[in-house]
């Protein structure tokens, strides 16, 4: 701390041997005066950056206060060390002082304080675009503005409802910062959506106080740092709404990702993609959400997804916004591989009273990240994908076996990249009371193939439903491409099945299709009492043996 007398620096190592203490905030400009400066004043006063020092101590002087720090010259930036200690307790630096005085530079002694008027010098004020000055403003209990000249324009209390309007931030959380858990966490990302850092980290490093969490400074990462922020609140809070953004162009520094990206991670690159979501509130208690992680994976969570219109998914975020409550937000979801999904439409939220969700919720992984080349190849995970193409219409697969496979919206399973795969499937016509089951395989030694299974040979069949690899090992006599089966009415029909590859056009991958359909020559099927009398004798022969 500087002692606001004397001019000369006191370090006090104890937390409760701090004494009180005003703090700065303001603009970095040209010939601010560093650590090393400031302990040689000869030399610290040369510099153009030392009249702010100066005007902080006297002004403390004023307000009968003995000690001041200032950011510039209280930390030494040339330790990491300190630095990253500096940065993971700036929140708390703040609100810990007695007066934060924030210094306009920009601000004439005349300039207008109309903050409802976009084009006042105050609102235009380049305090209020810097990423720093968020938590400075939001942190202290008392905030002290001042002009150009230090003359004194007013308190944060004072000036609640211009300073409000300027920075979207809510009055309750500009008055006591204790009030931000409350408030969702898009609203508070949308606080930071407009401002900017000399750094591309420090957009990040800027808001760990906003959001109570700690991390490691690694300047030299990028985007990554942002990354990073959003995973260290995932694992302080489950508000779903840190996944209520919408994608915007981003800086040309970053990884290529941009608004013509096709599919994302569940993660925001930047605080602007919140731009939109300052009106995002939760529907309840986020504390009663369904638990997430971060995992190597990505983002692991039990879901109930709803049903797009376009064959993707919907991951509903249980919020709305603010005057609309009767709309649900979701975002909408791409499965591309073994229960794991992407964005898709990262610049839309997908909006509706209310969402058919899936028969139950099931466990799914969201990708972290994706870049430019990645999202290329999603689409491309449904290459050779066994699909369920005709005479699935009327009817509903109710079993899939291997789950974490199966895209239920498009019927299809996901098998680029497996050397093998083997599926059972449990189909329900409407106008038939028994399941058609059936069984598919590939593998890189034999052609797919798509068979009907005898359902009365559960005994061998559950193995393969327990673990589907073991399709491969089914009897054949219980298999067969042509089946008898008995509708509503107790009149047979047979039906074919059969697989064949679909050629790609266009986006569409090429895919193994698999067809249901009832056979054209249906005159020598036996009555249903024939067909019961032989399956009884089949199952007579099968108990005696």
């Amino acid at each position: 701390l500087i002692n606001t007398t004397t001019m000369k620096l006191e370090q006090f190592m104890g937390v409760h041997d701090v004494p009180s203490y005003a703090i700065l905030s303001h603009t970095w400009g040209n010939g601010e005066v560093t650590l090393q400066d400031f302990i040689n004043l000869k030399v610290a006063v040369l510099e153009k950056g030392f009249a702010k020092i100066e005007h902080t101590c006297r002004q403390a002087r004023q307000n009968g206060i003995g000690y001041a720090w200032v950011d510039t010259c209280c930390i030494d930036k040339t330790s990491s060390a300190e630095l990253t200690e500096a940065i993971n307790s700036m929140f708390w630096l703040y609100a810990s002082s007695v007066v934060c005085y924030a210094y306009l530079s920009d601000l004439d002694p005349k300039g207008d304080l109309d903050a409802e008027n976009p084009s006042s010098q105050f609102a235009r004020s380049r305090w209020f675009r810097r990423g720093w000055t968020l938590q400075e403003l939001i942190a202290p209990k008392i905030v002290e503005f001042y002009d150009r000249d230090w003359t004194f324009r007013g308190t944060k209390a004072d000036l609640s409802r211009a300073v409000s309007a300027v920075t979207g931030i809510d009055g309750d959380a500009l008055c006591d910062s204790s009030a931000l858990p409350q408030i969702s966490v898009a609203r508070r990302m949308s606080w930071a959506a407009g401002r900017e850092t000399s750094r591309l980290e420090d957009i990040a490093y800027s808001l760990l106080g906003i959001f109570d969490v700690n991390m490691p400074m690694l300047y030299g990462e990028g985007e990554k740092a942002f990354i990073r922020l959003q995973e260290e609140i995932a694992k302080e809070t489950n508000d779903l709404t840190l996944f209520a953004w919408q994608a915007v162009k981003s800086n040309p520094e970053n990884d290529g990702q941009s608004t013509s990206q096709k599919y994302r991670g569940i993660l925001a690159t930047s605080p602007a993609e919140f731009a939109n979501s300052g009106d995002v509130v939760p529907r309840s208690d986020h504390r009663f959400n369904e638990e997430f992680v971060m995992t190597n994976k990505g983002l692991r969570i039990n879901a109930d997804l709803a049903k797009g219109s376009g064959g993707d998914y919907i991951l509903i975020l249980n919020c709305f916004r603010q005057g609309q409550a009767e709309q649900n937000i979701g975002i909408y979801l791409k499965h591309h591989g073994a229960s794991v999904y992407a964005r898709d439409k990262p610049k839309e939220f997908a909006v509706a009273a209310e969402w058919k969700t899936m028969s139950h919720a099931k466990r799914i992984y969201i990708t972290k990240n994706i870049n430019q080349a990645i999202s290329a190849s999603v689409d491309r995970v449904r290459r050779h994908a066994i699909r369920c193409r005709h005479g699935f219409d009327n009817g509903s697969i109710t079993v899939a076996r291997p789950e974490n496979l199966w895209d239920a919206q498009n019927k299809l399973y996901l098998t680029e990249g497996l050397s093998s795969f083997g599926g059972i499937l449990y189909f329900k016509q409407d106008s038939y009371d028994t399941f058609f089951m059936i069984a598919c395989a590939m593998s890189d030694s034999e052609a797919p193939w798509a068979m009907f299974l005898e359902e009365t040979e559960m005994k061998q069949i559950s193995p393969a439903l327990a673990s589907p690899s073991r399709v491969f090992q089914l009897p054949k006599n219980i298999m067969g491409s042509k089946k008898i089966f008995f509708d509503k009415e107790r009149q047979p029909t047979r039906f074919s099945i059969s697989i064949s590859l679909e050629e790609g056009t266009g986006d569409i991958e090429p895919m193994y299709c698999i067809d249901i359909e009832a056979d054209a020559d249906q005159d020598f099927l036996p009555s249903f009492m024939d067909f019961a009398e032989e399956r009884m004798r089949k199952l007579r022969a099968k108990r005696q043996t």
